[in-house]
C-alpha cells in the first residue's frame, strides 16, 4: 500500500549511507538554485502511516551545511533502522523506557491544535505520565509528512513552480490516497504561495484567549482541492499554525469548523 512511498525513502537513505549524500538533494538544489542539505539525514515523515490525521510541513530546517558528504556519526545503517526511528518517535523521545529529557514545546503546542478534532486517543492530563502519555502519542498517532524531505536554513518559495513541485506533491498525495483519512491539514502561510491556484475557499476569524478576550489579529483557515489519480482530495491549510502566542486549541476548534465536510478521497 505504501510501497512507493517506501522506496523513495529507501533509495535516498540507501544512497546517503553508502556514499555521505544524496543526489535527489543536489538536483533540488540546482533546480531551485537555493541551497538543501545534500549531507543531512533526510526527513519524509514521523508516526503512523495509516493515521486518520495527517499534518504536512513544508521541510526540515536544519543551519546549511556545505561539505561535501556527512560527517557525523550514521545513527541509522539502514532503511530499517530509520523507518523504525521514524515510526515510533514518540516512544523513543516520551514512551516508559525512555529517558524524557526531550523538551519540545512545538510537541505541546500540537496537542492542543490537535485535541479539538477527536482523532487522536489523547488523555485527560492529571499527572505527568498522562502528560507524556500524549506527548507520545501526538507524534505516533499521527501522520506528519514532509513535502520536501531535505533540509535547509531558509526556504524561497518563488523557485518552487509547479514544475519543480509536482513529484513532492504526488508523493504525498500517494500516501495520503492509501488508506482512510478523516482530517488531512497543510500547516504553515508557506502553503498559500505554493499552492494558491488550489485554494477554493478562505476563512479568517478572531480567536479567544485564556482570558476570554479576543486576538487582536485574526487567524486564517483556507480548503485545498487537488486532482490526483482520478480522484478530488480536499484538504485544510492552517495558514495560522506557525504563528506564535495563538490560542491553538481554539485555532483547532476553528479550523475543524470550516474543513471540507466530504472528500472523493479522504471518506
Amino acid at each position: 500500500m505504501f510501497d512507493s512511498f517506501k522506496d523513495a525513502i529507501r533509495r535516498d537513505i540507501e544512497e546517503f549511507v553508502a556514499t555521505g549524500s544524496m543526489q535527489q538533494a543536489k538536483a533540488l538544489s540546482s533546480q531551485t538554485k537555493q541551497h538543501f542539505n545534500h549531507n543531512q539525514y533526510p526527513l519524509y515523515f514521523n508516526g503512523a502511516l495509516d493515521s486518520r490525521i495527517v499534518l504536512i510541513h513544508l521541510n526540515p530546517r536544519h543551519d546549511n551545511t556545505y561539505n561535501d558528504t556527512y560527517t557525523g556519526e550514521l545513527k541509522h545503517k539502514t532503511f530499517e533502522d530509520y523507518f523504525a526511528h521514524h515510526e515510533y518517535l514518540g516512544r523513543q523521545f516520551y514512551g516508559r523506557t525512555s529517558k524524557r529529557d526531550h523538551k519540545s514545546p512545538f510537541d505541546h503546542k500540537q496537542i492542543r491544535f490537535l485535541k479539538p478534532f477527536g482523532v487522536i486517543d489523547f488523555v485527560e492530563e492529571k499527572s505527568s505520565e498522562d502528560r507524556f502519555t500524549n506527548l507520545e502519542r501526538v507524534l505516533d498517532h499521527k501522520l506528519q509528512l514532509e513535502l520536501i524531505p531535505y533540509s535547509s536554513e531558509t526556504f524561497l518559495t518563488k523557485a518552487f513552480t509547479a514544475e519543480v513541485v509536482k513529484p513532492h506533491l504526488e508523493r504525498i498525495l500517494d500516501v495520503i490516497c492509501a488508506c482512510p483519512r478523516d482530517y488531512v491539514l497543510f500547516c504553515g502561510s508557506v502553503f498559500d504561495d505554493i499552492f494558491h491556484d488550489s485554494i477554493v475557499g478562505r476563512w479568517t476569524f478572531e480567536l479567544t484567549k485564556k482570558d476570554g478576550q479576543s486576538t487582536r489579529n485574526k487567524a486564517r483557515f483556507s480548503t485545498l482541492r487537488f486532482s490526483h489519480g482520478g480522484d478530488t482530495i480536499y484538504a485544510g491549510l492552517a495558514h495560522s499554525f506557525a504563528q506564535q502566542g495563538l490560542p491553538m486549541e481554539d485555532y483547532g476548534r476553528k479550523c475543524k469548523e470550516h474543513y471540507p465536510k466530504t472528500s472523493d478521497c479522504l471518506h
